[in-house]
Order: C-alpha cells, then structure tokens, then sequence
C-alpha cells in the first residue's frame, strides 16, 4: 500500500499523519490487498477526497484535480460504503481519540471538593 508522507495539509479537511497511521492500519486488516497488481492509487488521497467531498458537498466532478479522479473516488467510497469499512474507520478513529483524552489513573484527577471547615461560623 502506498501512502504519501507529506507532513503539510493542503486542505483542512485531509487526515492528519497521527490518523492516517491507524487507518493504515486498519486498511491492512480489514481489506489486505493480495491478489492482482499492485495498486498505483494513493488511498490516502483518495480518503482525503471523500473528506473534502463531506466537508465542502461538491458534486464528485467538481473534485480539485490534485485528487486522484473522481471516478476513482467513487469506485472507493462506493466500495467502503458497501463493505462498511468507512464505518469501522469512524468507529476506530472515535475509540483512538477517547483513549487519548480518557485519563490513565485517579492520581491524575484532582479532588475539586471544598474544604469541609474544622471550626464554629
């Protein structure tokens, strides 16, 4: 599988490096590409092309073309979609995330309870 390592963005809508290591990942496990030539198609690009699809809600042929093509972009959404693999992205990219912000022990937390007072008002 290939990926682009480009650490710069060109769109706020692109995956970051952090996200696309799991989702890599993921891709690896859930669709392994063994059979056949080897693909010439960048899928990080393509998943960026569905988010910039998502976010911005242009028709598919008004797609910028530093995307791979549209029609190539559909074959994949429609394929993910079927297969429920963008679901399962979704599901694994929340879980990442919660993990991330969930604290690791109750050391970590502070008591943010007032004081109890020792002597008369």
């Amino acid at each position: 599988m290939t990926s682009k390592k480009e650490s710069s963005q060109k769109y706020p809508s692109d995956i970051s490096d952090e996200e696309w290591e799991i989702v890599e990942s993921i891709f690896e496990e859930l669709e392994p590409y063994t059979t056949g030539r080897p693909r010439s198609s960048d899928l990080r690009e393509i998943l960026n092309a569905i988010f910039y699809l998502n976010k911005t809600g242009c028709p598919w042929r008004y797609l910028p073309n530093d995307f791979p093509s549209y029609k190539l972009v559909n074959y994949y959404y429609n394929k993910w979609t079927d297969n429920k693999l963008l679901e399962n992205l979704n599901t694994a990219l929340r879980e990442q995330l919660r993990e991330k912000k969930r604290p690791k022990t109750r050391s970590n937390r502070r008591d943010h309870r007032q004081p109890k007072c020792q002597g008369n008002p």
